[in-house]
Protein backbone atom coordinates (compact mmCIF):
# COMPACT_ATOMS: atom_id res chain seq x y z
CA UNK A 1 0.00 0.00 0.00
CA UNK A 2 1.28 3.46 -0.84
CA UNK A 3 2.14 5.48 2.48
CA UNK A 4 2.10 8.72 0.58
CA UNK A 5 -1.08 11.13 -0.21
CA UNK A 6 -1.95 11.46 -3.89
CA UNK A 7 -3.19 15.11 -4.22
CA UNK A 8 -5.43 15.30 -7.47
CA UNK A 9 -5.51 18.87 -9.08
CA UNK A 10 -8.00 20.03 -11.12
CA UNK A 11 -8.81 23.29 -13.61
CA UNK A 12 -11.36 25.42 -12.37
CA UNK A 13 -11.25 28.16 -13.43
CA UNK A 14 -12.36 29.38 -9.57
CA UNK A 15 -8.86 27.31 -8.27
CA UNK A 16 -6.76 29.27 -5.70
CA UNK A 17 -2.79 28.75 -6.07
CA UNK A 18 -2.89 29.96 -2.46
CA UNK A 19 -5.37 27.49 -1.60
CA UNK A 20 -3.04 24.52 -3.80
CA UNK A 21 0.21 25.60 -1.54
CA UNK A 22 -1.35 25.56 1.58
CA UNK A 23 -2.78 22.18 1.51
CA UNK A 24 -0.28 20.37 -0.43
CA UNK A 25 2.63 17.85 1.69
CA UNK A 26 6.06 17.95 0.82
CA UNK A 27 5.93 14.35 0.08
CA UNK A 28 2.91 14.43 -2.16
CA UNK A 29 1.90 12.38 -5.28
CA UNK A 30 0.97 15.05 -7.22
CA UNK A 31 -1.66 13.78 -10.11
CA UNK A 32 -3.14 16.79 -12.33
CA UNK A 33 -6.25 16.44 -14.40
CA UNK A 34 -6.06 17.89 -17.80
CA UNK A 35 -5.12 21.67 -17.22
CA UNK A 36 -4.43 21.20 -13.56
CA UNK A 37 -0.71 21.09 -14.84
CA UNK A 38 -0.62 24.87 -15.10
CA UNK A 39 -1.75 25.67 -11.49
CA UNK A 40 0.47 22.66 -10.11
CA UNK A 41 3.65 24.61 -11.77
CA UNK A 42 2.20 28.13 -10.84
CA UNK A 43 2.57 26.93 -7.10
CA UNK A 44 5.94 25.81 -7.58
CA UNK A 45 5.22 21.79 -7.99
CA UNK A 46 6.03 19.69 -10.48
CA UNK A 47 3.44 17.33 -11.20
CA UNK A 48 4.08 13.39 -10.96
CA UNK A 49 1.69 12.44 -13.42
CA UNK A 50 -0.93 14.83 -15.67
CA UNK A 51 -3.75 12.87 -17.44
CA UNK A 52 -5.97 14.49 -19.52
CA UNK A 53 -7.48 14.95 -23.33
CA UNK A 54 -6.33 18.47 -23.41
CA UNK A 55 -9.21 19.82 -25.68
CA UNK A 56 -9.24 22.50 -23.26
CA UNK A 57 -5.70 23.42 -22.37
CA UNK A 58 -2.86 23.11 -23.99
CA UNK A 59 -0.67 19.56 -24.41
CA UNK A 60 2.19 19.65 -21.22
CA UNK A 61 5.78 19.38 -22.26
CA UNK A 62 6.75 15.69 -21.34
CA UNK A 63 9.34 16.29 -18.53
CA UNK A 64 9.36 13.42 -16.69
CA UNK A 65 7.52 10.84 -18.94
CA UNK A 66 4.23 10.94 -16.44
CA UNK A 67 1.85 12.44 -19.17
CA UNK A 68 -1.11 10.41 -19.98
CA UNK A 69 -2.63 11.49 -22.96
CA UNK A 70 -6.50 10.41 -23.12
CA UNK A 71 -9.48 10.23 -26.29
CA UNK A 72 -11.76 13.15 -25.87
CA UNK A 73 -14.45 10.61 -26.49
CA UNK A 74 -14.44 8.61 -23.54
CA UNK A 75 -16.15 7.21 -20.10
CA UNK A 76 -14.06 8.71 -17.00
CA UNK A 77 -13.34 12.14 -16.48
CA UNK A 78 -9.62 12.92 -16.63
CA UNK A 79 -10.15 13.04 -12.58
CA UNK A 80 -11.64 9.80 -12.52
CA UNK A 81 -9.06 7.73 -14.55
CA UNK A 82 -6.41 9.22 -12.07
CA UNK A 83 -8.20 7.74 -9.40
CA UNK A 84 -8.28 4.88 -10.91
CA UNK A 85 -5.58 4.38 -11.90
CA UNK A 86 -3.88 5.50 -8.08
CA UNK A 87 -6.02 3.41 -6.40
CA UNK A 88 -4.16 0.22 -8.46
CA UNK A 89 -0.77 2.02 -7.48
CA UNK A 90 -2.31 1.44 -3.76
CA UNK A 91 -2.86 4.82 -2.91
CA UNK A 92 -5.31 4.66 0.01
CA UNK A 93 -5.39 8.52 0.31
CA UNK A 94 -6.61 11.81 -1.66
CA UNK A 95 -6.75 15.32 -1.82
CA UNK A 96 -8.59 16.60 -4.87
CA UNK A 97 -8.08 20.33 -5.41
CA UNK A 98 -9.36 23.03 -7.79
CA UNK A 99 -12.16 20.85 -8.72
CA UNK A 100 -15.00 22.89 -7.75
CA UNK A 101 -16.66 26.41 -8.98
CA UNK A 102 -16.89 26.82 -12.65
CA UNK A 103 -19.91 24.17 -14.44
CA UNK A 104 -22.06 22.87 -11.74
CA UNK A 105 -21.81 19.19 -13.57
CA UNK A 106 -18.47 19.02 -13.40
CA UNK A 107 -18.22 19.97 -9.60
CA UNK A 108 -21.22 17.30 -9.13
CA UNK A 109 -18.90 14.88 -11.38
CA UNK A 110 -16.13 15.37 -8.65
CA UNK A 111 -18.28 14.66 -5.74
CA UNK A 112 -19.52 11.26 -7.49
CA UNK A 113 -15.50 10.66 -7.99
CA UNK A 114 -15.40 11.27 -4.05
CA UNK A 115 -17.90 8.90 -3.52
CA UNK A 116 -16.03 6.23 -6.13
CA UNK A 117 -13.15 6.11 -3.63
CA UNK A 118 -14.67 5.82 -0.42
CA UNK A 119 -16.66 2.68 -1.96
CA UNK A 120 -13.43 1.34 -2.91
CA UNK A 121 -11.92 1.46 0.66
CA UNK A 122 -9.91 4.77 0.45
CA UNK A 123 -10.25 7.93 2.13
CA UNK A 124 -10.90 11.33 0.30
CA UNK A 125 -11.39 14.56 0.46
CA UNK A 126 -11.87 17.35 -1.40
CA UNK A 127 -11.06 21.50 -0.55
CA UNK A 128 -11.66 24.86 -2.25
CA UNK A 129 -10.69 27.76 0.74
CA UNK A 130 -14.21 27.67 1.37
CA UNK A 131 -14.74 24.03 3.00
CA UNK A 132 -13.87 20.46 2.48
CA UNK A 133 -16.11 17.77 1.41
CA UNK A 134 -15.93 14.18 2.29
CA UNK A 135 -17.82 11.50 0.59
CA UNK A 136 -18.43 8.72 3.88
CA UNK A 137 -19.64 4.98 4.02
CA UNK A 138 -20.93 3.57 7.57
CA UNK A 139 -18.87 3.48 10.38
CA UNK A 140 -17.42 6.44 12.37
CA UNK A 141 -16.01 9.56 11.03
CA UNK A 142 -13.87 12.09 13.69
CA UNK A 143 -13.49 15.73 13.15
CA UNK A 144 -10.90 16.74 14.88
CA UNK A 145 -9.95 21.00 15.36
CA UNK A 146 -13.15 22.35 13.64
CA UNK A 147 -14.62 23.71 16.10
CA UNK A 148 -17.06 26.62 15.61
CA UNK A 149 -17.04 25.58 11.56
CA UNK A 150 -19.80 24.99 9.51
CA UNK A 151 -21.38 21.82 8.93
CA UNK A 152 -24.10 19.72 6.30
CA UNK A 153 -24.58 16.27 6.13
CA UNK A 154 -26.83 14.58 3.05
CA UNK A 155 -27.52 11.29 1.78
CA UNK A 156 -25.05 10.49 -1.54
CA UNK A 157 -25.45 7.90 -4.21
CA UNK A 158 -28.91 6.63 -1.76
CA UNK A 159 -32.29 7.42 -1.14
CA UNK A 160 -31.47 7.81 2.72
CA UNK A 161 -29.21 7.28 5.29
CA UNK A 162 -29.19 6.69 8.97
CA UNK A 163 -26.68 8.36 11.40
CA UNK A 164 -25.90 9.87 14.75
CA UNK A 165 -24.33 13.22 15.36
CA UNK A 166 -22.18 14.06 18.24
CA UNK A 167 -20.65 16.92 19.32
CA UNK A 168 -23.13 19.78 16.96
CA UNK A 169 -25.34 22.08 17.72
CA UNK A 170 -27.81 19.92 15.87
CA UNK A 171 -26.95 16.59 17.57
CA UNK A 172 -29.31 13.46 16.15
CA UNK A 173 -29.04 10.02 17.67
CA UNK A 174 -30.03 7.30 14.75
CA UNK A 175 -32.17 9.62 13.02
CA UNK A 176 -32.58 9.19 9.65
CA UNK A 177 -32.16 11.86 6.37
CA UNK A 178 -33.52 11.36 2.96
CA UNK A 179 -32.55 12.56 -0.80
CA UNK A 180 -35.74 14.65 -1.24
CA UNK A 181 -35.53 16.60 2.48
CA UNK A 182 -32.42 18.73 3.05
CA UNK A 183 -32.31 18.14 6.94
CA UNK A 184 -28.68 17.97 6.88
CA UNK A 185 -28.00 21.76 6.30
CA UNK A 186 -26.55 24.48 8.30
CA UNK A 187 -25.16 22.90 11.23
CA UNK A 188 -22.63 23.56 13.23
CA UNK A 189 -19.46 21.72 14.80
CA UNK A 190 -19.61 22.68 18.64
CA UNK A 191 -16.49 20.77 20.01
CA UNK A 192 -12.44 20.20 19.06
CA UNK A 193 -13.65 16.35 18.42
CA UNK A 194 -16.83 15.71 16.61
CA UNK A 195 -18.45 11.99 15.55
CA UNK A 196 -20.60 11.36 12.67
CA UNK A 197 -21.43 7.68 13.33
CA UNK A 198 -23.39 6.17 10.30
CA UNK A 199 -25.24 2.99 10.23
CA UNK A 200 -26.48 2.36 6.88
CA UNK A 201 -26.56 4.13 3.15
CA UNK A 202 -23.68 6.71 1.88
CA UNK A 203 -23.69 10.41 3.09
CA UNK A 204 -21.47 13.85 1.33
CA UNK A 205 -19.95 15.69 3.98
CA UNK A 206 -19.51 19.68 3.94
CA UNK A 207 -16.94 21.34 6.53
CA UNK A 208 -16.94 25.23 6.30
CA UNK A 209 -14.19 27.56 7.57
CA UNK A 210 -14.63 28.56 10.97
CA UNK A 211 -17.47 30.93 12.05
CA UNK A 212 -19.07 30.61 8.26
Amino acid sequence: MESRRCAVIGASPETDIEVIRRCLRDDDFIACADGGYVFARKAGREPDLIVGDFDSSEKPENRNGGVIYLPVRKDDTDTMYIVRECLKLGFSDFLLLGMTGGRPDHTFANFCTLSYIAENGAHGCMADGRCVVEAIGTGKTIIENKKDSGFSVFPFGCSKCRLSLKGFEYELEDGELTEDFPLGVSNRIISDKAEVVLTSGKAILFIGNQEQ
